[in-house]
């Protein structure tokens, strides 16, 4: 078996994560995770007109950028075709070689495992935690394509299915977002694997008492411009919430979508923040009483699992992974997509009750503690991990006992003193 003497290179793939979302919370658990046990990079393709084909210009190349990204080390890989999904990876994977010959070890986060396609080209090794399946991630954004949108999409489809199914069979261990996750991926795979696990969101639960906030306050929280998010739905219940409790505002945190739903709303009580930092969203989740998801499907629905850890109630669409954290009547409730009027009921059921706030704010915190903690999550990448690459099993154990660090300790106080002999010698 290999042995490991030093932390090892490990380069974690993703699509573009951009500046929000599930994919980029993804990335930060999974960076701040390798860098216990490794060197990380993070990797992934950009759509920058400086580094990949640009139709404006008619000009076809792809150039390898060097950034940082949210503070991380990054390499992007530019898009040679753009608009052609299915060339994505196959059009730049020279490219690819180059970027990645000096890694063994790779972990793709992402929403779907799409970012994988270039280690299945370059037959590599590797261990992907994903949220969602090719066909559930665009099942309502195709609805928004335009017409040459949509006839490159329908020509792309079928050849992305096949590169996603090439992926799956090609994985050595798969972290599924959610148990709903791991259902779509076993069912594009037409059957179960050992190789599949759970392995949900970890969150820190800073375990705050309630507060009662005279349930004047509810939040919603994603990227409002997918429609994946339901916006019609969501804008339908607080309209009736309002009807029935005038004083009631709500807050709706992330990127606005730009159609014809905003357009039409009139009612004042709802304030669009757009993009807020990290803090911001704290100070929201202490002056609220309940959040709303909408979704039409979520692979988890991060968010959600966020409030909870705060001690707020959540009322959601059955959509996929909020199957995972909502135990009906504990901390929330769960409603049919696009049932207005239940999501309705359920939410004025809780804020007009103090007393069924608290219970469910206590449950609540409680829950995420027990069951979405940082060690639990670590525990099955290290299970994964070491299944793909077995010499790691005992690398995390030498890391976690504290010989390592001690020993990288020692090596730098040697360092420093052979530096200091040095220099006394220059001079």
């Amino acid at each position: 078996m290999k042995q490991i003497s030093q932390k090892p290179k490990i380069a974690i793939l993703t699509l573009h994560p951009h500046n929000y979302g599930g994919v980029l919370s993804l990335i930060k658990v999974v960076h701040k995770f390798c860098q216990n046990y490794f060197e990380p990079k993070l990797f992934f393709l950009g759509f920058d007109s400086k580094i990949s084909t640009s139709l404006k210009k008619i000009k076809f190349f792809s150039q390898i950028k060097n950034t940082n990204y949210f503070g991380f080390d990054s390499v992007e890989v530019g898009a040679k075709w753009a608009f052609w999904e299915p060339g994505h990876y196959q059009f730049t994977k020279s490219k690819w070689v180059s970027v990645l010959q000096d890694y063994d070890y790779f972990f793709v986060a992402s929403g779907t495992c799409i970012a994988a396609h270039p280690l299945t080209l370059l037959d590599k090794k590797f261990a992907v935690w994903l949220a969602t399946t090719f066909d559930e991630d665009r099942a309502q954004r195709v609805n928004k394509l335009n017409l040459t949108r949509k006839i490159i999409d329908k020509f792309s489809c079928e050849k992305m299915r096949k590169i996603e199914k090439e992926i799956f069979n090609k994985s050595n261990f798969i972290f599924a977002l959610s148990n709903y996750t791991k259902k779509t991926i076993e069912k594009v795979l037409k059957q179960k694997s050992e190789k599949i696990v759970t392995c949900n969101y970890p969150m820190l639960s800073p375990g705050i008492p309630f507060n009662p906030v005279q349930g004047n306050n509810i939040i919603a929280v994603g990227r409002f411009d997918d429609p994946r998010k339901n916006l019609d739905m969501l804008i339908k219940v607080f309209n009736k919430l309002s009807a029935k409790k005038q004083s009631l505002k709500l807050n709706i945190i992330g990127p606005k979508s730009r159609d014809e739903i905003i357009k039409n709303i009139k009612n004042k009580n709802i304030n669009f923040t757009g993009l807020i930092s990290d803090q911001e969203l704290k100070n929201y989740y202490n002056s609220v009483s309940l959040m709303l998801i909408t979704s039409y499907q979520e692979g988890l629905g991060i968010v959600g699992l966020e409030a909870l850890s705060n001690g707020i109630p959540v009322v959601a669409t059955n959509c996929g992974g909020t199957a995972d954290f909502i135990v009906n009547g504990k901390n929330g409730f769960l409603v049919d997509v696009n049932d207005v009027d239940a999501m309705v009921n359920k939410a004025l059921q809780i804020l007009r009750s103090d007393e069924l706030q608290k219970r469910m704010s206590d449950f609540a915190i409680k829950f995420v503690e027990q069951n979405f903690s940082e060690q639990k999550i670590y525990s099955i990448f290290k299970y994964g991990l070491s299944k793909v690459y077995p010499e790691l099993s005992q690398w995390f154990e030498k890391c976690d006992s504290g010989s390592f660090k001690a020993a990288e300790a020692t090596t730098a106080k040697e360092k420093e003193k052979s530096d200091r002999l040095m220099k006394q010698a220059d001079i």
